[in-house]
């Protein structure tokens, strides 16, 4: 016995007293049995996977919404704890520019060390540039994958 017929039990026999009870419906007895197999024979035809998609869609810009804010939390969270060891490995990168800068000078002209120091300098900054712009179209690209396999999970 499933819970559906237990209610449907239940009701029947509360209907039951009632009509026992009650004086109207004793002098007018109605076919308790023919409604109650009108009523079970209605049925409200349901599209699971309609309703699962016309859902989706009215709270597609919703999740929108949230997917932005989150990413830009996230976002910002990355950014931060990427720069915060920044200004340490800047002055490690000056400290070793000098040191590197004093031995190439006594072997080398000065005009030389300088360009060597300051192409070394260069090329650290296009690595730090390129390695910090590619935070944020890396958190892009793993949230767009999410978003994917997301969308695909829906029927």
């Amino acid at each position: 016995m499933n819970h559906e017929d237990d209610l449907a039990r239940r009701g029947e026999a509360r209907l039951a007293e009632h009509a026992r009870e009650c004086d109207e419906c004793a002098a007018a007895p109605l076919a308790f049995e023919t409604i109650a197999r009108s009523l079970a024979a209605y049925a409200v035809p349901l599209d699971v996977a309609e309703l699962s998609r016309r859902v989706a869609r009215h709270l597609q810009p919703e999740l929108a919404r949230l997917a932005s804010v989150w990413f830009w939390r996230r976002l910002g969270r990355v950014i931060f704890a990427a720069l915060l060891p920044l200004p340490l490995i800047l002055l490690l990168d000056a400290y070793v520019l000098g040191v590197f800068y004093a031995w190439a000078s006594t072997v080398l002209p000065a005009a030389l060390a300088t360009y060597l120091v300051i192409s070394y300098a260069a090329s650290q900054l296009l690595l730090f540039a390129a390695t910090y712009a590619a935070i944020p179209l890396l958190l892009a690209r793993d949230a767009w994958f999410r978003g994917l396999t997301t969308a695909e999970a829906l029927p």
